[in-house]
């Protein structure tokens, strides 16, 4: 491989490091509504029912997405490209959950803001597993 080709892989996998910390960000903003601010979370991500501030569950969720986001920023900070990777594919599991629990109880339209970065969270992953295995 030529400097010119390792200058642009480097720059890729920079690029994609850097946006995997959207995901990351919104985790940790999420986790912070959710442990914090209960009721507004509750009608951003269209939580059905009752009050969520009276429910554990709704810090239970707090932490898991703060404990999350702040995984993929480290691991994107720290240039830990193949564990980052792992991270994103497997992460991408929990939206596709979420998806799938609230789908019945909040409908298809509003639960498809659950799915929607599942392709983009799964492709970051792919893309930097791809890339390690070849540097």
């Amino acid at each position: 491989m030529n400097q010119k080709e390792t200058y642009k892989m480097d720059r890729n996998l920079n690029i994609t490091r850097h946006l995997c910390l959207l995901p990351g960000i919104f985790l940790i903003v999420s986790g912070i509504l959710l442990l914090f601010f209960p009721d507004l979370s509750q009608a951003l991500f269209d939580f059905p029912g009752k009050t969520i501030s009276k429910e554990p569950i709704a810090h239970a969720l707090g932490v898991r997405q703060l404990a999350i986001g702040l995984m993929i920023v480290a691991l994107s900070v720290s240039r830990q490209t193949k564990a980052l990777g792992f991270v994103m594919v497997i992460g991408a599991i929990v939206p596709m959950a979420d998806f799938l629990i609230f789908q019945p109880v909040i409908g298809t339209v509003s639960a498809m803001r659950h799915f929607a970065p599942v392709p983009f969270i799964f492709g970051l992953g792919v893309y930097l597993l791809a890339k390690s295995r070849n540097k």
